[in-house]
Order: structure tokens, then sequence, then C-alpha cells
């Protein structure tokens, strides 16, 4: 039963072996600091007062303190001294341990040659609350010096201590004006020192300033109990020690030198103007950095509700992800080499056998896109749910580019360039090569479907560049109507050639709408600003990486950014400048600067409706209102940063190539009509008419006019064949 119980305390008593003993092979359980030094050479005497004061210290410091005592003693009895003289300056262990753990030494014990008998009175100078070792060393220092000197002039210890009494207060004096002597010839009861201590402390002076004023106070207290005042009528009279204090200050700063008081005054001026800039600056960052945008509606989301509310089997999407799923890589290869010549070019391209090969090879890949065009709606969904597209899931995961928690603000369109890029040029291959075989019904129904391609783009979403390239798309199939009409005059049938007629007519050049601009500017409004409820709301930082955005590979853009915030210009793809510590310290108050929300809505909602006007009236007034509204965003420095969405969205000058973009497809679609309708003429009448009049009222029901003049169209017959003279048509109709 005893066995455990021994094997414990065995075990116990290993653990609390020093390691210096189990390495000699000795197991003694735990020992004093003293049990683990040499002793030997030392008296019993020495031994038990050095014990008496490391035993009232804990922790390492113990071992380390005994070690330099044992250390020290034995030097000083090599030196020659007497055991009872080392044993009596030893004798106040508990003073001695005190005066040890607040300076950290112990050789000052035996170096300095102070009776015993004074060291409680020098532990109370010196063994004051929160102070450090280095300076507990000095006031030690100078303490134990100035009283040796005051013994060497004939004074007592008993003398010393009892004029220093417990020296509380007087330790705290010796530590504020890091001076001794001067102090020490004081002799002042415990609670005027205090009194002296609580003003010196606060007075905030310099050290030497301190002492005088401690030495004008002691001086005070020490005259009034001369005179045979008591220690509270001193107290009371003397009045609030924080009073004096500020006064002494105020007095000493005065006699400061004029130097101290014009650098002092400077600093006070420099820290007022730094919290007058800061806290302000502080609070507008912080309001800042928390503002968050306020999304409330999502126009991928609209535009995607509209596609899934089309039935399915009116989708043509699905057909054009099968088309596009047929081709290999190696295929694809060749194909983007051939897009651009032999399939839009045809028989005039030089690489126009590969094409048909390639043609030939795909013809499963032109039904698809045959059959997708007869749907009448796209039907592209940019976030589809699980059912969705069923199996056709996994073909559109390639065009799902617009992802719910994507921060570009620009919406990327991947359907209107596969249709430009893969559909348009494989059905222009066809029916190239339909012309060629001579199989007109086939050319026919690849023509109509060429046409109902602009149909599905247009669908690609509501923004002006989908509304130019579908009109686009309508303007190039009909000039290819026209050129396989010309080139294969009785490729089609009198009925087959009025139904091509009728459905280019029946397929308008539409004017565009800048309505769903507006759409997109409040997106990028609510994309950059809160919303307090009331249609008003702040910049955010998100509006700043916006703007980061808008400018990055326009010059134009980045100039007008230059001029303002040039801390947004990015140096590197990469990088994103509104992100930057730096830059969002600056931000809060440069937001401020920028227009509020209803404010910013309003100007650009008006500047694009003055954009939009002047596009599609394409009049002096209208070029000259919209001009003059967005030069007076730009006269000031303060104006472009406050409109700098507007600059940054609109343009400065307007490209009329681009935005005419309208009137050329028109044209190009009335010249392929005439060539048509002069063709339906020759095959009724024998011959082309002489003049654009005679096909009205039969084919139109007005002379066809030119969108770029308002004029009839330039029409006439060279060569026996009629053309459109026009500088604007690469196709003119001549072959």
């Amino acid at each position: 039963m005893n066995a455990p119980s021994t094997d414990n305390q065995r075990w116990r008593k290993i653990l609390q072996t020093p390691v210096s003993q189990l390495l000699r092979g000795q197991i003694t359980g735990p020992q004093s600091p003293l049990e683990q030094l040499d002793t030997a050479s030392l008296p019993d005497a020495v031994v038990e007062s050095i014990r008496a004061i490391t035993d009232r210290l804990s922790g390492r410091f113990q071992f380390k303190a005994a070690r330099q005592l044992v250390k020290s003693s034995k030097a000083v009895l090599q030196e020659g001294c007497a055991e009872s003289q080392l044993v009596e300056q030893l004798s106040e262990p508990e003073s001695i341990a005190a005066l040890i753990q607040v300076t950290g030494k112990t050789d000052w014990i035996l170096q300095t040659p102070l009776p015993a008998r004074m060291w409680p009175t020098v532990s109370a100078l010196v063994g004051q609350k929160h102070v450090r070792k280095s300076a507990a060393r000095k006031v030690l220092s100078h303490v134990c010096r100035s009283f040796q000197w005051q013994l060497d002039a004939g004074r007592t210890p008993e003398a010393l201590i009892e004029a220093n009494g417990d020296a509380i207060s007087l330790g705290g004096l010796l530590y504020e004006t890091k001076s001794v002597a001067p102090l020490l010839d004081f002799s002042l009861p415990e609670s005027l020192s205090s009194v002296v201590l609580d003003v010196v402390r606060q007075t905030r002076l310099w050290p030497e300033e301190k002492l005088d004023t401690a030495r004008e106070l002691c001086a005070h207290f020490a005259d009034g109990l001369e005179q045979g005042e008591t220690e509270d009528a001193l107290i009371k009279s003397f009045g609030s020690p924080k009073t004096t204090a500020r006064l002494i200050r105020r007095a000493r700063l005065r006699n400061r030198p004029f130097a101290w008081r014009a650098r002092r005054r400077t600093w006070q001026t420099m820290v007022i103007l730094m919290i007058a800039v800061l806290v302000p600056w502080s609070v507008l960052t912080v309001r800042f950095l928390v503002a968050k945008p306020t999304i409330t509606f999502d126009l991928i989301q609209e535009a995607d509700d509209l596609s899934r509310a089309v039935p399915r089997q009116e989708r043509a999407w699905p057909l054009y992800l099968q088309g596009f799923s047929k081709y290999t890589k190696d295929d694809q290869a060749q194909f983007g080499k051939l897009r651009l010549t032999g399939l839009m070019e045809g028989p005039a391209s030089e690489d126009w056998p590969d094409a048909k090969e390639f043609l030939k090879k795909y013809v499963a890949v032109v039904e698809l896109y045959l059959q997708a065009t007869r749907r009448p709606k796209l039907g592209f969904i940019n976030r589809p749910n699980v059912n969705d597209l069923g199996k056709y899931r996994e073909l559109n995961r390639p065009f799902e580019v617009n992802a719910v928690d994507k921060e570009e603000i620009y919406i990327l369109l991947p359907q209107t360039q596969e249709l430009s890029f893969k559909v348009v040029p494989l059905l222009n291959g066809a029916i190239y090569l339909a012309a060629e075989e001579g199989d007109g019904e086939r050319c026919l129904q690849l023509l109509r479907a060429r046409i109902n391609v602009a149909s599905h783009y247009r669908q690609t979403g509501p923004y002006v560049i989908c509304q130019i390239g579908a009109n686009g798309l309508i303007g190039s199939a009909a000039q290819l109507a026209q050129q396989i009409v010309v080139r294969y005059p009785d490729l089609f049938t009198d009925k087959q050639l009025t139904t091509l007629f009728q459905k280019i007519k029946d397929t308008p050049i539409k004017p565009l709408d800048f309505e769903p601009s507006k759409r997109w500017i409040e997106n990028l409004i609510q994309n950059s600003y809160t919303d307090d409820g009331n249609g008003n709301g702040r910049f955010t930082l998100r509006g700043f990486q916006i703007l980061s955005d808008l400018a990055d590979g326009s010059p134009e853009k980045q100039k007008w950014l230059q001029s303002v915030i040039p801390a947004l210009l990015k140096q590197n793809t990469s990088q994103d400048p509104a992100s930057s510590s730096l830059f969002q310290a600056i931000a809060g108050p440069l937001a401020t600067r920028i227009a509020d929300r209803k404010e910013m809505q309003r100007e650009l909602l008006y500047l694009n409706q003055l954009l939009w006007e002047a596009r599609i009236e394409q009049s002096d007034a209208a070029k000259t209102a919209y001009m003059s509204e967005y030069l007076r965003l730009l006269e000031s420095p303060q104006s472009r940063l406050k409109y700098i969405y507007a600059l940054m969205i609109l343009p400065y000058s307007e490209s009329t190539d681009y935005w005419t973009s309208t009137d050329q497809a028109s044209l190009e679609r009335v010249a392929a009509l005439t060539i048509i309708a002069a063709e339906q003429y020759r095959r009724e009448h024998g011959q082309f008419p002489q003049t654009i009049e005679a096909l009205v009222p039969q084919y139109f029901a007005q002379v066809p006019l030119d969108p770029f003049t308002h004029k009839p169209l330039p029409y006439a017959v060279k060569d026996e064949r009629p053309v459109i003279e026009s500088a604007r048509l690469k196709n003119s109709g001549e072959e």
C-alpha cells in the first residue's frame, strides 16, 4: 500500500533537485540558493546573514543575489575585513533586500561604508514605487555619498536618521529633482514633505527648476516651523497644491529664454492646427470608408428574367451552342484563318477553295444555324440556373462571364462576339457556296437566316452598341444579297427574288434609342453612391475604383483624371490605386468635393440627353448645346472634380463616323433594295430602268433617298448594269 506513495515522493525529489546536482549524481531535492553555492570558505555567521537577505528575495533574482553576495563576501574577507564587521554590514536584511530589489545590484552593500543601521533610512529614500532600476541606482549612489559626506563632517548616524524621518516624500523629491544634497539639509516632517512633493510633481518643470522650487518650499516650511507654527497650520495656510503648482509653473515658463518660448508657441500652434485638421479629416475618412453603395437593381438580372420568360422552343441560343461545340481545336484555328478571307469574301478570295472544303465538312453546323435563325428569340441567359439550359449547361459555361460578385461596371457581351465572329462568317460562306452551285432555294434560305441573325444580335442587350451592331448586320446582309443578285442574275426565280426583296424591305434599320443609356447611368450611380432613402447619397470608395477603371486604356479620360485625381491613374494592369492605404487616407475629404448622388445623376442625365440629341439630329445647334454644357464643366479644377463622372463617361467630341453608322447601314440597305428592284424590273420589262423614279410606285412608295444627303439615291445605268454612284458604298452594284 505504501510502495506507490514512496515512489511518488522519490520522483518528486528527483524533479526538484537542481540540474547541477543531478549532473554530479546527487539527488538532494529542493535546495536554497546558498546550498547550491560553495560557501565552505565563509564563516557560518556570514552565511546566515546572506541567507537572511536572500530569503526575502524571490525567483531567479534570488539565486543571482546570493551568488553576488557570496562572491563579494569572499573578496572582502580575503582583503582583511573582520568577520564581525562584515556581519554588522549585513545586519539589516529587510532593508538590504528591498534595495537589492529596487536597484537590481548588490555591489553597493559592501562598497559603501555606511553604518548598517542607516540602511532603513536609505531604503525609505530610494525604494520608491514605479521607478526604473537605473534611476534607483543613481539616487542610491547620491544618497550614500551625501550621507557619507555628512558623517565625515561630524554628524552622527542617529542625527541623520532622526532628521530624515521615514523619508518617503523626501525620496520622491530626490527622483523628481535628480538632486540629493540640497534637500537633505532640510529636516521637514513627512506631512510637509508630501506637500512639497505634490507641488513639485504638478509643476511639470525641468529638473533644475523643480529643485529650485523644492528648495524654496522647504525653506518656507522650515521658517514656519522655526517661528513656532504647527504642521497643520502651515498646510492650511499654504492652500491648494494644485493652484500653487499652476502659478509656479506659469511664473517659471515666463522666465524661460525667449527662444524656448517661441519654440513652445510654435509647437502649440502646430498641434492646434493638426488637431483642427486631423479630427475633421479622421471623421471624414471613417465616414467615407464605412460607406457602401446601395444596389437596388441588377441590369444583368433584368435581362436574364426577360430571356427566362421566352418558351424553350423559341430560344435560338441552345442551337447556336450546339453549332459552336462541333468544331475541333484544329478546325477552330482553321476557321480563324478563313473567317475574314475565304468565308466573308467568297469566290473573290484566294482562300475560297479551302473555305469550300471547310463548309462541306461542317454542313451540320450550318443546318443548326439555319434552325436557330428560324426561332424568334435569342434566349441568352448570363447567369443560368440549374434548369435553364438543361443538357446544354456545360456548353454555356464559357459564356457565363458576368458573375454576381463581379465588380466590373462594364457588362460583357460574349454572345455578340459569337454571333458576329462565328455565325455570320459561316452563313456568308454557305451563301456564296449555294450561289456558286446554282441552288437558289438554299441560297435564299441562307440569306434570310443571315438577315435574321441581326434580330438575335439586337436582343443581346438594350445597349446602343447592340443597336449599332444589329443595324450594321442588316446593312451588310443586304449588300451580300445585292452582290449575289448581281453576280448570279439567273440564280433566283421571280418568286424567290420577290421574297428576298420583301424580306430586306420588311427588316428596317431602326433609329438608335438612347433610353437604355439612362438606365446604364443609373446603374453607374448606384454602384458609386450610398442611398439615404430620399434619392441622395455620398460618394464611396467603389466610385473611385470605377473612375480608375473608366480611365484605363483611354488617353482622353486619363487626361481628365490626371487633372483632378492623378493618384487614381493605374501604373500597370494589376494595380488598383483606390485600394492603397495612402489613397484611402486622402479619399474621405476628396469625396466631399464630388457632387452628391442627386446632383451628379441630374447632371449626367441632362448631359446625356444633349449628347443624344446632337447625335440623332446632327444639327449645329444641338451639337453647340452639348459642347457648351460640357465646356462649362471644364471651366475650373473644382467643377472638373465635382462632375468628374460626366467627363469620364461622356465624350469631349463625338466620333461622327461611329454615330452615323446607322445612316451607313440605311444606305447599304436602300441601295441593295434598289438594285434588286432594278433586277425585278428588268425581268418584267426586258431592260433595267433608266431612272430611279421608274421603280415608283411598283417597288417603292416614293423615290428612295440617300440617308446622308436626303436627296434621291444617285442611281444610274452603266455598261448595261444598274449602279448606285455613292463613294460611301463599297459595292455600288458593279461587279
